[in-house]
């Protein structure tokens, strides 16, 4: 039915980042919903860029038939953008995304459309006062995630701000869960917090589905423990300085740990230097490979919030995830059978000691992760929803 209905529809699609390359969790995301709603509407797409755009980006825009306008930005003209934070109430991951320019270039197009989709309250400001049909793809709640992270992570810059915003950013996203037609949540319980059931969707992001049919193995990273995920966010920062000053000095000795994801920082990268059996790869071009052959994959994330898309991936490759509850409790699946919860270091360091000595008893795990992505956590069943929403919003 839906096909019916909007194939002559247009939507206006604002990110706060370019949607590609799919790397990190809300570009991916973006990538793969951008596929969709090119599928059945005219798709219209507003971004802010902050990096040099990939020749690949205008082949894909091209492939999936989406139209464009990008807004170039330099990174002095966002840290500019934040100060305004100190005067007009308004959060700094607000601020630092609003630029006049996007703004008018929006008014001017906006009454063309039949549906406006912002994604993160980043975008959220600029069509606040839009008289259209909107949806606002929170993901999760930055509130509550920075409200979270001002407890436990180990940097003072980053402590200071996440307690600065957390309030702030609370009060903006209720503003926008009663402004916007629907909000979107992939975090069933940030979704509960807001009491706001008839204006807020719990929707789960998607995986690949080809990552359930994967089986390339390297049998050279069969004793390494990895980590994936973008290595320039900061809750993956921290993850992995715990689990390294934490955990890996008490893993045998004959484990090694990688770390797989594109812009790790300097504190990262320095790492080789001190512990030779710790390596960094940067970006890869098929991670998958290096993750469905390891020992297992660890997601001992200490900060951060909403599903976080890496364990979603290595449980679809059929893999070991050892992860921390902060991780896991979004996820909804069942410690021992999909995965393994734990958050004592020792505890986690024993798991993997026993994971390495006795490999086959966690195989039923890794059949299980499998199955469990499969049956909750595809771009075929997200798709469905995203549609039966956008069709409740536009009737």
């Amino acid at each position: 039915m839906i096909r019916n209905i909007v194939n002559k529809q247009k939507i206006l699609f604002l990110s706060s980042r370019l949607p590609y390359p799919p790397i990190g969790g809300d570009r991916l995301k973006n990538y793969w919903l951008l596929k969709i709603l090119s599928k059945h509407f005219k798709a219209h797409l507003v971004s802010i860029v902050e990096e040099e755009i990939p020749k690949e980006f205008y082949d894909w825009t091209n492939e999936i038939g989406i139209t464009f306008k990008l807004f170039p930005k330099r990174k002095t003209q966002f840290y500019l953008n934040a100060l305004k934070s100190l005067y007009n109430g308004l959060p700094l991951q607000v601020n630092y995304y609003y630029f006049k320019d996007v703004q008018q270039y929006i008014n001017s197009i906006y009454t063309e459309y039949d549906l406006i989709f912002s994604t993160l309250v980043r975008t959220a400001k600029y069509v606040m006062e839009l008289n259209k049909p909107k949806i606002l793809d929170m993901a999760d709640s930055i509130g509550l995630n920075y409200r979270r992270s001002a407890q436990n992570t180990k940097s003072i810059l980053w402590r200071f701000i996440y307690s600065y915003e957390s309030a702030k950013l609370l009060e903006f996203e209720e503003k926008c869960i009663e402004i916007f037609d629907k909000t979107l949540f992939f975090n069933r319980e940030e979704r509960e917090f807001f009491l706001n059931e008839n204006k807020t969707e719990w929707i789960p992001h998607g995986v690949n589905e080809d990552l359930l049919i994967y089986e390339k193995v390297n049998p050279n990273y069969k004793n390494y423990v990895a980590f994936f995920g973008k290595m320039n966010y900061q809750p993956n920062i921290d993850a992995v300085l715990w689990f390294i000053d934490k955990v890996f000095p008490h893993l045998n000795k004959n484990i090694k740990f990688i770390i797989v994801g594109a812009y790790p920082p300097k504190k990262i990268t320095s790492l080789k230097d001190k512990y030779s059996d710790i390596e960094i790869t940067g970006f890869v071009e098929d991670p998958y490979e290096i993750l469905k052959s390891a020992l297992c994959v660890v997601a001992p994330m200490r900060t951060g919030g909403g599903i976080q898309n890496k364990i979603l991936e290595c449980m679809a490759l059929g893999t070991v995830n050892v992860v921390s509850s902060l991780a896991a409790k979004p996820i909804g699946a069942k410690n021992m059978e999909h995965f393994i919860v734990v958050d004592d270091p020792k505890e986690m360091a024993n798991i993997i000691n026993n994971i390495h000595a006795h490999p086959d008893k966690y195989e039923h795990i890794k059949r299980n992760a499998r199955e469990y992505i499969k049956n909750n956590f595809t771009w075929t069943i997200y798709e469905k929803k995203i549609l039966k929403i956008i069709e409740e919003v536009l009737s």
